[in-house]
């Protein structure tokens, strides 16, 4: 089950195309466009959903913070997303679903958590 959000572009990157910085609610979050069906415009709002892009291993700890939220990490799409791990929902900014992490981590689930994430993709409709 994949979740749709409403989501305003705040910018499209000159030289990556597929780099889009995206508002969610009060969260900004750099995301690579995996699917657009037609061409995106800065400053309009389209229907996205969204897919966390873990590494073979990822990295999952607990926090003691009890914030959803998306730290970016450096200057590409690598980020530390913050949530709640709810069975098979990552309750993020956005809530990530089938990530598979509830069974990696079964000590962790119905914990708030920091998961390391290769990037976010986002689909436009």
């Amino acid at each position: 089950m994949i979740m749709e959000y409403v989501a305003l572009v705040l910018s499209i990157h000159e030289s990556v195309e597929a780099e889009v910085v995206l508002l969610i609610g009060s969260v900004e979050a750099k995301c690579f466009i995996s699917y657009s069906p037609s061409k995106i415009e800065v400053g309009k709002q389209y229907k996205v959903e969204f897919e966390m892009m873990l590494p073979d291993k990822p990295l999952v700890i607990l926090s003691e913070e009890t914030t959803q939220a998306i730290e970016m990490m450096g200057g590409g799409f690598s980020c530390v997303l913050s949530g709640y791990l709810d069975n098979d929902v990552f309750r993020s900014f956005v809530d990530f679903y089938d990530q598979d992490i509830h069974y990696d981590y079964p000590d962790l689930n119905k914990q708030y958590v920091k998961i390391a994430v290769d990037r976010i993709d986002v689909s436009f409709d």
